[in-house]
């Protein structure tokens, strides 16, 4: 399980995790502090509603998954279903 410790969501995959996280680091932390309002840094969280918008699903661990094509398959996936071509 890959828990975001700054929405409290939780992702099926690193990969996942990694793409409910969006912006830049377009800031340091100091600079951040200094606007108005304040920010931490120039990344943040989709909110459960962008991720449903954008395709993706709760498993039946309650933990967000992206459709299997953007998302590559797992491990487990394909060592149950290669249909593999070798090509020489």
């Amino acid at each position: 399980m890959n828990l975001c410790r700054s929405c409290g969501e939780k992702f099926g995959s690193v990969s996942a995790f990694d793409r409910h996280r969006v912006g830049k680091h377009a800031f340091t932390f100091t600079e951040g502090l200094r606007m108005d309002p304040p920010r931490e840094d120039g990344r943040r969280c989709l909110d459960t509603d962008e991720l449903a918008l954008a395709g993706w699903n709760r498993d039946s661990y309650g933990r967000w998954r992206q459709a299997r094509q953007q998302e590559g398959p797992s491990q487990d996936h394909v060592t149950r279903e290669c249909a593999c071509e070798v090509v020489a």
